[in-house]
């Protein structure tokens, strides 16, 4: 019973849909008992989308970010965009019918942001390619065992160079 809630639960939130297409059976994670706890702090904080990439951020900034920016739709897409691939101006196109700006979402940040290009090509030809495909059927292998050690050293050296300040503010990350 409490499964069946679980899985409703899960299908029922959007923010949760990354993380619906890494975990489809509730249970331990191996993952767990392997992990320097920076590296597992990573990985949840990428599987339940509590991270600050601006796709979750952009929901909960104030309803005015400058003078220049009304609260509104084109608001919050512009507050959720990729602030490396998109200039400023985005917010002034977002009235625009063909204006579609780059979202800072899971996908972009680990598959396309050039900001992170350099970390892409240092990572294992396998990892790399089921990171590229984007496939929802094999995204839940970067959590097995073979892969997940390169893939969340790989995710901690994206999230450090995205948020650099945390590695100051929070030296137990290091461990």
């Amino acid at each position: 019973m409490f499964r069946n809630l679980w899985k409703e639960a899960l299908n029922s939130y959007s923010k949760l849909s990354f993380y619906q297409n890494v975990k489809s059976d509730m249970g331990y994670e191996p993952y767990l008992d392997t992990l320097a706890h920076g590296d597992k702090q990573c990985i949840a904080k990428l599987r339940a989308s509590n991270h600050r990439l601006n796709c979750e951020t952009g929901r909960y900034l104030p309803s005015k970010v400058s003078t220049h920016y009304e609260a509104s739709k084109d608001n919050m897409v512009w507050r959720k965009s990729c602030w490396s691939c998109c200039t400023n101006d985005v917010g002034d196109l977002a009235h625009l019918p063909f204006h579609d700006p780059i979202i800072e979402d899971e996908q972009h940040v680990l598959v396309t942001c050039p900001k992170y290009h350099h970390l892409r090509v240092n990572l294992d030809d396998e990892i790399k390619s089921v990171i590229v495909s984007w496939d929802t059927q094999e995204l839940s292998q970067l959590f097995s065992p073979e892969y997940i050690t390169a893939f969340s050293q790989y995710l901690r050296k994206v999230f450090k160079l995205r948020f650099p300040k945390d590695d100051e503010a929070n030296p137990r990350e290091q461990e």
